[in-house]
């Protein structure tokens, strides 16, 4: 009961977290909009209510720190305005009741904002349901950031990662059963559509796989630190048994990082197969550098020779065992196609965002509010190229929240994200200046830039990044599920930088 106190508040960021990813990815409003709202009801309280406590700190101590640190944090207030501007829609919504761009454009219904200078939506129902993503997402971050300690930002990312493979091992039994839909559902006027696990879209299950991937990685090299430092103190607790014993716990965290891998692949989203193959090379490099400047001269040889054995054997094995299906997309691949998507040339949708957004400059045309503009703005030749599934979406996040959220809200978002980032600059230089100070045999891989992160925030930072990127080239951030990965992942890579002294 104690431990379900003191972490009541990583419970209830973990359950919202992991309630976007298994009701669809977050991608069906119809069973989104019951049960989030009180889910974010629950957090709210408890993040106010219940926080982490230090030390000795007392239950009021802990709410008046917490409270304190909120009312002067810029990002409560940036997300507060953010939040605020996706409330004003629901008054100041648009003339006709039951918009859609056949409404617009043929019948010639009048979609206009009552107060052209106030944020305004088409459709409320739409419109909340893009409420129903952020509102929540934005909360958990802020629930991290401030009513968690560090520990519980660990146990946060060790939660997500073991729902995860859940999720994972769910779409391995659905492929093996034949299922036609996520969760075995059978929807109502829908095709059967290639889906992995909860998501039916390829690219969000392949992102969110991905990310996942670069958490579990990052947990495994911190366990390997705690062991090395367990080690190296002579702490009595590293001696847990028989050698086996020992080789579990220090690479246990592998089984979802391997699972994770083969899962992106497995959705068959291009863009996932791409990043998650980049990132695993990436993390091997550092996990070898990192490791490689520590070990005796004798044993650098030996563990070359492996890594490389190790390499050429999994090229071999990929390239003879790959099954047919990723081999399908694998060839598709090539680098002019990737370099279109990502820059969004010869890409139709990019060209009409851009022209929604100039048409509604300052705070956008309402969530879901494109869909209702982007077909009178086309040609004949690009309807005709529509695509029948995903083809009310721009395809790239940030042109589509632009255009839906206008300079003010696509700015706070920008703005959220560079405060969830901007700590670990201070931290960041503190740590290279204690490099110069450190006994040369101590000193981590050059450049030191690089490896005087800690393994899980490298691991988290590439990750986020992998995910920059493929919203150029697709819509991974339009699945609260993934969008609530990137926040909060973000917000947790505070657990495990160290403290700096001055901050008590």
């Amino acid at each position: 009961m104690q431990f379900l106190y003191d972490n009541v508040v990583t419970i209830a960021v973990a359950v919202v977290a992991c309630a976007f990813a298994w009701i669809f990815g977050g991608t069906m409003a119809e069973y989104l909009t019951p049960v989030m709202p009180w889910l974010w009801a629950i957090l709210f309280e408890v993040m106010l209510c219940f926080p982490q406590r230090r030390g000795n700190e007392s239950s009021y101590d802990a709410r008046k720190r917490v409270w304190y640190e909120m009312k002067s944090d810029p990002f409560t207030w940036v997300a507060f305005g953010f939040v605020m501007l996706l409330l004003v829609p629901f008054i100041n919504k648009g003339l006709c009741p039951i918009c859609d761009y056949a409404e617009i454009n043929i019948n010639g219904a009048d979609p206009s904002a009552p107060i052209p200078f106030l944020p305004y939506c088409v459709n409320r129902m739409q419109h909340f349901t893009v409420v129903v993503w952020f509102v929540p997402a934005l909360t958990a971050a802020l629930a991290v950031r401030h009513s968690l300690l560090k520990r519980g930002k660990r146990l946060l990312i060790e939660i997500l990662v073991w729902n995860g493979l859940a999720l994972a091992i769910l779409g391995a039994v659905q492929q093996v059963t034949g299922a036609e839909f996520p969760l075995w559902a059978n929807f109502k006027d829908c095709q059967p559509v290639y889906f992995f696990s909860t998501f039916g879209y390829p690219n969000m299950g392949g992102d969110y796989f991905t990310t996942l991937f670069g958490l579990a990685v990052g947990l495994w090299r911190w366990k390997l630190e705690i062991i090395r430092s367990e080690i190296r103190s002579g702490d009595p607790s590293s001696q847990r048994g028989s050698s086996d014993k020992s080789f579990w716990r220090k690479h246990y965290l592998l089984v979802p990082a391997v699972i994770f891998f083969f899962s992106a692949l497995n959705t068959l989203s291009r863009a996932a197969i791409i990043l998650v193959s980049l990132l695993a090379v990436l993390f091997f490099v550092h996990t070898f550098v990192s490791a490689f400047v520590r070990m005796p001269k004798a044993s650098r040889v030996k563990a070359s020779a492996a890594s490389l054995l190790v390499l050429v054997a999994i090229a071999l094995c990929t390239v003879a065992f790959m099954p047919d299906d990723i081999q399908r997309e694998v060839e598709t691949l090539n680098t002019t196609e990737v370099l279109d998507r990502v820059t969004g040339r010869g890409q139709y949708h990019s060209r009409v965002a851009v022209e929604v957004w100039k048409d509604n400059f300052l705070f956008g045309c309402g969530g879901w509010g494109y869909k209702h503009f982007c077909i009178p703005k086309m040609m004949d030749d690009e309807i005709r190229q529509l695509q029948a599934v995903g083809g009310i979406n721009v395809h790239n996040d940030y042109l589509q929240f632009l255009a839906e959220h206008g300079l003010v809200g696509f700015g706070c978002l920008v703005a959220l994200v560079i405060m969830l980032v901007w700590p670990l600059g201070r931290i960041w230089k503190a740590m290279l200046t204690a490099v110069r100070f450190t006994p040369p045999k101590e000193q981590p891989a050059k450049p030191h830039a690089i490896f005087v992160l800690p393994a899980p925030v490298f691991c988290i930072l590439m990750t986020a990044l992998a995910t920059f990127v493929h919203g150029f080239g697709d819509c991974p951030l339009r699945s609260p599920a993934i969008l609530t990965l990137f926040f909060v992942s973000l917000a947790a890579m505070d657990g495990f930088l160290p403290r700096l002294k001055d901050n008590g």
